[in-house]
């Protein structure tokens, strides 16, 4: 008899509860009526009102208790998954209303479906942040392997050309000056183009970074690309401290990056940049006096890849380090990166 009073659905039980306590207080209320008007008594008149009111009560409370103990748990359910739980799953076995059950068997299939979504999602995060790696490690490769067929083939024919310019110039007559013009003239562009290919080498792989190290690096690259735009540059640069080759090329890449987009984009006269090594991790950070930028509208930079930051990003979260823009319109950038040295 419980239990299939437990399995109506709530409506019913509430609809059913109230019509019996309805008909306690009909019958109960016309015998006990009967006996006041033989009685006449109003200590007993009050006395059966108060025990009907409370009686009416106590059985509507405990009806209404029993059948709203399913949304109920429900209620714990929801309350649990709005805190962020999503590992949690509606009692079923506990919840006896027939439609409320169905509800919580739908809410168990949806957070299911979604715990696999979420899996899923986090498995191509994997992939995509493994793939990311390789890429960056081959597009690395592929920089260092040109830059070493630039120097070893391209500058090297450039520099034996100017050489013959050079002994052509000396070698021919005085009075041939048209001739001696234009290998003049040749030899200059030679010249600028053999400039150009070293920065492009630079740019590529520069030598510097292999050889004395992340600092050194830097401080060329940023003397080379600012102090020309005007932009007096500040260092705080450690003198002997060397990283992993993968560290000081993230680094690297990074701060090649920011110093671009300060030429490109910033309007800077200042720029301050630090770099430090603890025992725990590498800190980068580049900050500008520029026009800077509101935040708010960094998502649309990400799109537009204005800042370059999508990269940045990548390759500190590739070595689990944190990636932080702070700037306001007029008030200059700071970027800071920090990257675990056990990540190596």
């Amino acid at each position: 008899m419980w239990r299939a009073w437990q399995r109506l659905p709530i409506l019913y039980q509430v609809l059913l509860g109230n019509a019996l306590v309805i008909l306690i207080g009909a019958v109960g209320g016309t015998a006990i009526t009967k006996q006041l008007l033989q009685a006449s008594s109003i200590e007993l008149t009050i006395f059966f009102a108060t025990v009907g009111i409370v009686l009416s009560i106590g059985i509507n409370y405990f009806l209404l208790r029993t059948a709203l103990r399913s949304i109920n748990l429900l209620e714990h359910t929801v309350e649990r998954i709005d805190r962020g739980d999503t590992t949690v799953r509606a009692e079923v076995n506990h919840i006896a209303d027939p439609q409320l059950r169905h509800f919580a068997q739908s809410l168990n299939t949806m957070l299911d479906r979604l715990a696999a979504h979420t899996r899923t999602l986090e498995t191509n995060r994997a992939q995509l942040r493994q793939l990311s790696g390789q890429v960056l490690r081959a597009q690395e490769d592929e920089r260092k392997r040109i830059a070493r067929e630039l120097h070893d083939d391209t500058s090297g024919s450039l520099a034996r050309i100017l050489l013959n310019l050079q002994m052509c110039e000396d070698t021919a007559p005085a009075g041939w000056t048209d001739l001696r013009a234009k290998l003049r003239a040749t030899r200059t562009l030679s010249e600028q183009t053999l400039e150009n290919v070293r920065k492009m080498i630079f740019d590529l792989r520069p030598a510097l970074l292999d050889d004395l190290g992340l600092a050194a690096a830097i401080r060329w690259y940023a003397k080379t690309n600012l102090e020309p735009s005007g932009i007096q540059t500040q260092f705080e640069l450690p003198s002997a401290v060397r990283g992993s080759p993968i560290i000081e090329t993230a680094l690297f890449r990074i701060a090649q990056e920011a110093i671009n987009n300060i030429v490109r984009h910033a309007r800077a006269r200042h720029v301050t940049i630090h770099l430090s090594q603890t025992t725990t991790h590498w800190t980068l950070s580049v900050r500008d006096d520029g026009q800077g930028f509101d935040p708010t509208t960094l998502s649309a930079a990400l799109t537009e890849q204005r800042w370059g930051l999508f990269g940045v990003r990548e390759r500190v979260t590739l070595l689990g380090g944190t990636c932080q823009v702070d700037s306001s319109a007029g008030k200059g950038t700071q970027l800071q990166i920090e990257i675990p040295i056990e990540k190596t």
